[in-house]
């Protein structure tokens, strides 16, 4: 709902029933969602907010799957090619080295940043923000964790390897033979967990600091 102006308050005022958009800053009551239901703004028709019924329990149950996950795709091959007899396997953090080292630089740092990187960086930082779950009491930098969290979150982009690898296999498999490693399956399966976690949102974990 949104707030008339002369409801207003000075910016160094808590106010944890308002909701500022983050798009147009425009500033809303905070109204409980019923699942499915999302929030938009008026303004710009950012996402507000989304209802959900996972809880926090859930999420850091999902948090700890994705971190495996992401340890099993970055450790296993992702492509096995055999071509004349001649079989190799590549990992990513593998076909980033080999990549760097023929000297296409911009390349392996974009693919580093968007498939290695970042994606490791949300489920770090969601372990973080979730660790008031199990110690009841929010740990040190928390609200920098979650503005962290928001950064890395536009750039973790699991989806574009899984694309860009499928091409790649639909493309060589005319000249070699191409079997899918468990890396790629791996990748996969991270790109479902993270997409549920990005659907729940981070408003519940804001909502944890303020329980907290």
């Amino acid at each position: 709902m949104p707030v008339p102006a002369s409801d207003a308050v000075p910016i160094v005022a808590a106010r944890p029933d308002l909701l500022a958009c983050e798009e147009c800053d425009a500033l809303y009551r905070r109204v409980p969602l019923a699942s499915g239901q999302q929030a938009r703004c008026g303004r710009c028709g950012n996402l507000l907010g989304r209802g959900h019924r996972m809880s926090l329990q859930a999420m850091l149950a999902l948090t700890l799957a994705a971190l495996v996950v992401y340890l099993i795709a970055n450790l296993q091959p992702v492509v096995q090619l055999n071509l004349g007899g001649v079989r190799n396997s590549a990992t990513l953090p593998g076909a980033l080295a080999d990549t760097w080292a023929s000297g296409e630089h911009a390349v392996a740092l974009l693919a580093g940043a968007v498939a290695f990187v970042f994606p490791g960086a949300v489920i770090l930082l969601r372990l973080y923000a979730l660790l008031p779950v199990l110690t009841r009491r929010l740990p040190p930098h928390w609200p920098l964790a979650m503005r962290a969290l928001a950064f890395a979150s536009r750039w973790s982009m699991v989806e574009v390897l899984m694309l860009s690898a499928m091409v790649s296999i639909v493309r060589i498999a005319g000249m070699a033979s191409v079997q899918p490693g468990v890396g790629l399956f791996g990748f996969g399966t991270l790109a479902l967990l993270l997409a549920a976690l990005e659907t729940a949102g981070q408003f519940r974990l804001w909502q944890l600091a303020e329980l907290r």
